[in-house]
């Protein structure tokens, strides 16, 4: 089976790493850079990864979008959430409409207010799709331990195909809740930027975790907005990826937030920025609109964006962590 990623990224490269151990797959890769290309069919490894890390003779990298699609019997789409409408036009004069396909994207177009999901089936009129997260750092996948991956599927088509592509040791779970998962995974990322911003403000444990409890109970709250389901949130991609990136000092999220509110010069911050891809900054700077459709008030996220985009002092997200909570 002849399996195309899109993308090769850290995450997309340390997953490849994994994929490679189905050896009845041929896995092609597209990437932008010709000159990539050209190294890896020379080394057989990708210098961001492990210089340890060599890849087997069943993996490919091309800078051509129709030799990777080509015959493709499924499709993962990882690439940053600024670059994925884009591909999306890539893609379609190759794309056959009964391929799955795998998005591990991270976002929504929020400032259409529409799911990529919906974006994807509508524009390319695929029959299957599939968005997926979990608690998987790229550094860590490339590490030999098993790990766990939530797939959210328009239909099983998606789920049963994963028996061909991942291995065993690969936890999977499925859900037919895209949107739910898809606002989480949207959702985690800003709220990471909070729990560094915690973390910059040296708070006690307690309350670092009763912000993590607050935030769980906002998230019940939107999920039920965009029709989403509240079990999504105790899955992998839910509570297990939003843990991963709230409190992890790998996290580029809670390192931006931790800047902030350690007061760090405004010179070191904007370095920051401009040095990472940082998903939840740009979803903060989106989400007002959706929050208005919603009628939220009083939201974390509203308190997060006078922080952090107003500039307001980070110590005022201390006070709202305070507030009494609506009972259920």
């Amino acid at each position: 089976m002849k399996i195309a990623i899109i993308g090769t990224g850290v995450y997309s490269t340390a997953l490849t790493y994994h994929l490679q151990k189905m050896k009845d797959n041929d896995i092609y890769l597209w990437t932008e850079k010709k000159e990539l290309a050209n190294q890896f069919k020379k080394q057989r490894k990708f210098e961001m990864l492990s210089k340890n890390i060599k890849f087997d003779s069943n993996i490919f990298v091309t800078d051509d979008f129709e030799t990777t699609l080509k015959d493709a019997s499924a499709i993962f789409i990882l690439v940053g959430s600024k670059y994925f409408l884009n591909t999306l036009e890539e893609i379609k004069p190759h794309y056959k409409k009964n391929t799955p396909i795998f998005v591990g994207t991270k976002g929504m177009d929020l400032e259409n207010q529409k799911f990529y999901s919906d974006i994807t089936r509508k524009y390319l009129k695929c029959n299957s799709y599939a968005f997926f997260a979990g608690p998987t750092f790229a550094k860590d996948l490339i590490q030999d331990y098993p790990f766990a991956l939530t797939f959210a599927c328009s239909n099983s088509i998606s789920y049963k195909k994963l028996e061909r592509i991942l291995p065993e040791y690969v936890d999977t779970e499925c859900t037919y809740d895209l949107y739910g998962l898809e606002i989480m995974a949207v959702l985690k990322n800003i709220y990471a930027i909070g729990g560094g911003i915690l973390n910059g403000l040296k708070v006690t444990d307690s309350v670092k975790y009763t912000y993590l409890t607050k935030v769980l109970k906002e998230c019940q709250k939107i999920l039920k907005k965009c029709h989403g389901n509240n079990e999504t949130i105790i899955s992998y991609g839910g509570i297990g990826d939003f843990f991963m990136t709230t409190n992890s000092k790998t996290s580029r999220n809670f390192n931006l937030g931790k800047l902030i509110g350690s007061k760090a010069k405004k010179s070191e911050i904007e370095e920051f920025e401009k040095k990472n891809t940082i998903e939840g900054l740009e979803s903060l700077k989106q989400c007002q609109e959706l929050i208005k459709k919603w009628h939220l008030q009083n939201t974390i996220l509203n308190e997060l964006y006078e922080i952090i985009i107003n500039k307001r002092d980070p110590k005022e997200l201390t006070p709202k962590i305070k507030e009494k909570s609506e009972t259920f």
